[in-house]
């Protein structure tokens, strides 16, 4: 369990989250339960860009949600700045709301289609009702510049838009309540491989001018490489490798990262030493295997990833893995 740390924004503690599976007629009965988040440790420190990765189901998207208050974890802590956020009330939620802003995988359904872009915008300005029409009209002026989109747009809709200008716009709602953390879940992936790369060099800038955080979900590696100074790796609910993104490169350590490596980055990358083929597919969570949750699919597996769960311990050079060998 990470102690605690003065310097964070956001650490995640012994974070679990488990949903119930139910029977019954009106569904009362607890037959099971499925580990989205199980044991999950992470800690977010300010102008810190964060990959994380995995397959399906690995849990990404549950982390995401239960740090955007969009889930309560079963146990566990998510302090921001020293403080519980599910201890928030009044004021201080606000405030939380405002700096912990999202930018989702599809800008076609993530933006209403009834709004005007300056409505869209100015939607998340318009809560505490402190600020004028002119302040309120000058703020998403400025987002929509700081986005590469021209001011004079923001009458228009979102199907007046192309698929890039309309991901620009949810960038822009993010910035606009001068967030400090922005959770990116898979920014690119509905997207025209034509402007991937200008969303990706556009997030990287408004990152540098103003100071943002990133919790960057993705399953393209080579992407989250490009953009995060530090990748944790997940299976299963678990965070199974996490390390400072060249670290994880050039001294992959879990076989499962080695496999995301192998499949994702292009043939002639310095960092894909062997192509590494793995087995079948993520377990079901209702029915999670003992042990290492990743030896049925693993070819270094022994008798002993069977029996005993590893957990996350230190490698050296702030480099964490959770593997017997």
């Amino acid at each position: 369990m990470l102690a605690k740390d003065a310097n964070a924004l956001i650490q995640v503690k012994n974070l679990k989250k488990y949903f119930p599976v139910t029977k019954g007629i009106i569904r009362d009965k607890v037959v099971t339960w499925v580990k989205a988040l199980d044991n999950v440790d992470l800690t977010l420190a300010s102008r810190d860009v964060v990959g994380l990765v995995g397959e399906s189901g690995s849990g990404k998207s549950t982390l995401t949600k239960v740090l955007l208050l969009l889930e309560r974890p079963t146990s566990g802590e998510v302090l921001f700045e020293g403080k519980d956020v599910f201890g928030l009330k009044g004021n201080d939620l606000k405030s939380y709301r405002h700096q912990v802003q999202a930018v989702f995988q599809d800008p076609f359904s993530s933006l209403s289609p009834r709004l005007r872009l300056k409505n869209i915008i100015a939607e998340p300005l318009m809560v505490d009702h402190k600020l004028s029409k002119q302040e309120v009209e000058d703020k998403t002026a400025r987002a929509l510049s700081l986005v590469g989109l021209d001011p004079s747009m923001m009458n228009l809709f979102p199907h007046e838009l192309s698929g890039g200008q309309r991901q620009r716009t949810a960038i822009a709602r993010a910035i606009a309540t001068e967030a400090r953390i922005i959770m990116l879940d898979e920014p690119t992936s509905a997207l025209d491989v034509s402007v991937r790369l200008q969303i990706v060099d556009l997030l990287r800038r408004l990152q540098r001018e103003l100071g943002l955080s990133y919790l960057l979900v993705g399953h393209d590696l080579a992407m989250v490489a490009y953009l995060s100074s530090s990748i944790a790796v997940m299976y299963l609910g678990q965070i199974v490798e996490f390390a400072t993104t060249k670290e994880l490169l050039q001294n992959t350590l879990h076989p499962y990262t080695r496999a995301l490596i192998s499949a994702a980055l292009p043939v002639r990358s310095r960092y894909k030493k062997e192509r590494i083929m793995i087995s079948g597919e993520i377990a079901n969570p209702f029915n999670i295997p003992p042990g290492c949750r990743f030896h049925p699919r693993c070819s270094q597996r022994k008798a002993i990833c069977s029996e005993s769960e590893p957990v996350l311990k230190d490698a050296g050079e702030g480099h964490r893995v959770a593997c017997h060998f």
